[in-house]
């Protein structure tokens, strides 16, 4: 075997180690790094493959072929590799430098083709068919060196990339990868010196760098197959790191920058540019450095560029961490986060992750923007039903106050039973407008449950009163059956009950065309204190189906719209009941037949107060009205004396006449410019203030009241329809010491004035002292001088012009458009009757 025949083998060998290389590299093909790599096996592949057919050659065309054939490959051969360090290393290289590189390269691929027609690669050449070992000869031209001289560039840059990382990387398996790496460039570099110095002799007429890719790729096949460089870490670079849309920066212990991935370098151009060695890297920004506040309060850190470094801006990172701020970069919201780089135990360094939540703070805005927009509509809305309240209330203030009046003072039954009903009836009505118009209440979760004493006969008689009259307008039959068992005397919220028991009666009434209604009230024993007290409603109205179930409880829909489109409602009264039930912890039971009708039922737990039985309800009802009906004044206090303020004349007749037994003297003014004059001079125990007034409300009267004068001091009980949810924390607030709304209730009325007057002047009404007073006031009325009348009330026994009351009703008798008799019948007595006629002409 010669020489030349060991060289054939060894190249063969060569190109075999390269096939197989080629091969590896193609299997585990995941990502763009592996692409120059499988370039670069390529192009050595080919041209290994030319030059094994150059030491076959026995003839010059046959060497100039496979000379062109093995540059088609040597050409890319470093370049390839340059780029596979560049992109191992994370280089960016700019685009404009890769175009020169390709244009150069397919230069000098086209010179190399050219040979025999030009001598821009060899100058001359010549070939000698040697029989042991041919020989081609040639002086080099202008691109071959230009080529040379490229490739030594090439080599040195991606040594230095190489190396650089090599120092940087801590993690013992990448630095072993490295290695293998850097051994396997190196001996393909140290042949083509050799080659190019011809230290060795044989470098004459055989390529040593063909050697060296032998070598060469034998060390790359350990780096890959044995350290994994194609494995994990490059596809996680590529495809996970660089690929998410936060943007990392890792750093060494020592505080160096290590790596960034593709989305940190669009946020922060300066570190590509700073890595890249480029000089100028700042953009140009108006914006100073500095913290915006969002609206939902959290603060941002803004950023402008004015040079940075990446490690300036690696400092700006880590104090936005250490505030907790955002990073605003342009019209981008970041969330920086910082977290230990720990890998088997050791740590080698942090980690900085810049989360985008630009679109999240961008809702959480809108969502601000809209919770503003929604307080706003809540605030009308509530300013609104405030509003409302008050003008409702007012009047229904005045009717109950006289029917009071006339539950006091008159002792016919007839009258007395008109009046009653009137009472139950007004105060059901306020008990719905309180929850219909105070929907606040629901909405918020304020809604109260207020439990007191009551007789289940009366709340059973206010059912029946109030739905009977509806149900023999339409025709229907209504049936009522109460346990003559159950307890009559009870603790709970009986206005809720109430409410709750007439929702479902109403619907009853309205959904049945034809047949009969029926309300059962039973109860079962819970606890020697307690009972399941059960009201149950039945119907043979229209029933429901079983999917309008779901919509029975929404709020303002109802079933089957279009069919019942005729019948009044506002679709809120079962929604209502059953969160009043929910907060009564019970539950409303339906049944129902499509077309047949429907049961309605709830039980609420109630405390017994007494265990006497209800027996026969309207009897019982008889009794305690009866016995109700005998007012008696809770104290007397003729020492005290109150102001009151409103500015409806009939609000202040219906409180003098409420608190005409307890001889208290009640001063009245109409405004709250009259109520500082009247307060300024005399010092009252107590002020009762409204609050919608015209020109000055309550609360501003309150406010000039406090800054000086005899009442500076003295308590102020806001007296007012305003009844929303809220209210009394309000007046509270405004400093007033306790909140009354109206309609009044009397007794209640009593009960505050008794716990808030001075002790000594209140009396009971039974004593000596109490007597005279009482009896002073009768005598005083009856000579035509009202002690409970305010500033400026004139007499109650006479009229302007000097008549006696039944002068005067004589002269209303003469005239048609007044009805003098019915005017007598309805307020009891003449005097009654002139004083509503007073207040009604003043008032007109």
């Amino acid at each position: 075997m010669n020489l030349h025949d060991f060289l054939l083998i060894l190249q063969s060998i060569t190109v075999v180690f390269l096939f197989i290389e080629i091969i590896v590299v193609f299997t585990r093909w995941k990502n763009a790094i592996h692409s120059y790599l499988f370039l670069a096996c390529i192009s050595s592949f080919i041209s290994n493959l030319g030059y094994l057919m150059q030491l076959r050659a026995t003839t010059e065309e046959a060497y100039l072929s496979a000379l062109k054939l093995s540059y088609v490959g040597r050409v890319w051969i470093v370049f390839a590799f340059f780029l596979f360090t560049a992109r191992l290393c994370r280089v960016k290289l700019p685009r404009g430098l890769m175009t020169f590189l390709v244009l150069l390269h397919i230069g000098i691929y086209l010179a190399v083709v050219t040979i025999g027609y030009s001598t821009l690669y060899y100058k001359t050449y010549s070939f000698v068919p040697d029989p042991l070992f041919p020989k081609f000869f040639h002086t080099n031209g202008v691109m071959h060196d230009f080529f040379m001289l490229t490739n030594v560039l090439l080599v040195i840059v991606a040594m230095n990339w190489i190396l650089r990382e090599f120092h940087r990387e801590k993690n013992a398996k990448s630095k072993k990868r490295l290695f293998f790496l850097i051994s396997a460039f190196g001996v393909q570099i140290l042949s083509f010196l050799l080659h190019v110095t011809g230290v060795f002799g044989i470098s004459r007429f055989y390529d040593l760098t063909m050697t060296g890719a032998l070598f060469g790729t034998a060390l790359m096949l350990i780096a890959i197959l044995r350290f994994d460089l194609l494995g994990t870490r490059e596809i996680a670079r590529d495809f996970a790191i660089d690929r998410i849309s936060e943007g990392i920066i890792a750093v060494d212990n020592d505080g160096r920058i290590q790596y960034f991935n593709e989305p940190a370098a669009r946020i922060y151009p300066e570190f590509r540019a700073f890595f890249s060695g480029k000089e100028g890297f700042g953009a140009s920004s108006a914006e100073e450095d500095g913290e915006d506040a969002a609206e939902d309060g959290t603060k941002k850190r803004s950023f402008s560029r004015h040079n940075y470094t990446p490690y300036d801006i690696l400092s700006f990172i880590t104090d936005a961490v250490e505030k907790d701020e955002m990073l605003k970069v342009g019209d981008r919201i970041y969330s920086p986060e910082v977290n230990d780089l720990v890998f088997r135990g050791e740590q080698y360094g942090k980690l900085y992750a810049l989360v985008d939540d630009t679109e999240h703070f961008r809702y959480m805005e809108e969502l601000q923007k809209q919770r503003d927009i929604a307080d706003k509509a809540n605030a009308a809305k509530s300013k609104f039903l405030a509003s409302m309240s008050h003008e409702i209330r007012t009047p229904i203030n005045a009717v109950l106050g006289m029917d009071e009046m006339i539950l006091r003072e008159s002792s016919e039954k007839p009258i007395r039973a008109y009046a009653s009903d009137i009472m139950s009836a007004g105060k059901t009505l306020l008990s719905l407008i309180n929850d219909i118009l105070d929907l606040s209440k629901i909405e918020e979760g304020k809604m109260e449950i207020l439990p007191v004493q009551y007789d289940l006969s009366s709340l059973i008689n206010d059912l029946v009163n109030m739905t009977r009259p509806r149900a023999v307008k339409k025709g229907l039959q209504f049936h009522v059956e109460a346990e003559e068992q159950v307890p009559h005397l009870l603790f709970g919220d009986e206005i809720r009950i109430r409410q709750c028991a007439m929702n479902i009666l109403t619907n009853a009434v309205k959904y049945t065309e034809k047949g009969d209604v029926w309300l059962k009230i039973s109860f079962e024993k819970e606890d020697d204190a307690h009972i399941q007290l059960r009201f149950s409603v039945k119907d043979t109205g229209i029933g429901m189906k079983k999917e309008d179930m779901e919509v029975l409880f929404s709020p303002y829909r109802r079933i089957e719209e279009k069919r019942n489109r005729a019948i009044e409602g506002t679709g809120l009264g079962m929604s209502i009941t059953k969160q009043l039930l929910d907060l009564m912890d019970s539950s409303l039971e339906v049944e129902s037949e499509y077309g047949k009708g429907s049961v309605f039922s709830f039980a609420v737990s109630q405390k017994v107060v007494k265990w006497e039985a209800l027996g026969d309800y309207s009897d019982r009802f008889n009794g305690t009205e009866e016995q109700a009906g005998q007012y008696r004044e809770l104290f007397h206090a003729p020492d005290a004396r109150i102001l009151v303020v409103d500015d409806t004349e009939m609000n202040l007749a219906v409180i003098c006449s409420l608190l005409k037994k307890t001889c208290i003297v009640i001063d009245t003014a109409a405004s709250g410019r009259e109520a500082l004059v009247m307060a300024e001079q005399t010092r009252y125990d107590l002020v009762f203030i409204d609050h919608m007034m015209p020109e000055m409300d309550g609360i501003e009267t309150l406010q000039h009241m406090r800054e000086g004068g005899a009442c500076k001091e003295v308590p102020a009980i806001a007296l007012t329809a305003n009844a929303v949810s809220g209210a009394r924390e309000m007046y509270l607030a405004a400093g007033f010491a306790d909140y009354v709304s109206k309609p009044v209730d009397g007794e209640r009325l009593e009960h505050l004035l008794a716990d808030m007057l001075p002790a000594e002047k209140v009396l009971p009404p039974d004593s000596e002292i109490s007597a005279a007073a009482e009896n002073a006031a009768d005598l005083s009325a009856s000579d035509g001088v009202n002690v409970s009348a305010g500033a400026g009330a004139e007499p109650a026994g006479a009229g302007s012009d000097g008549l006696s009351p039944d002068r005067l009703m004589q002269n209303l008798q003469e005239i048609p458009e007044i009805d003098a008799a019915a005017g007598l019948k309805n307020c009891g007595d003449a005097e009654g009757y002139l004083n509503v006629l007073k207040v009604f002409h003043g008032t007109a």
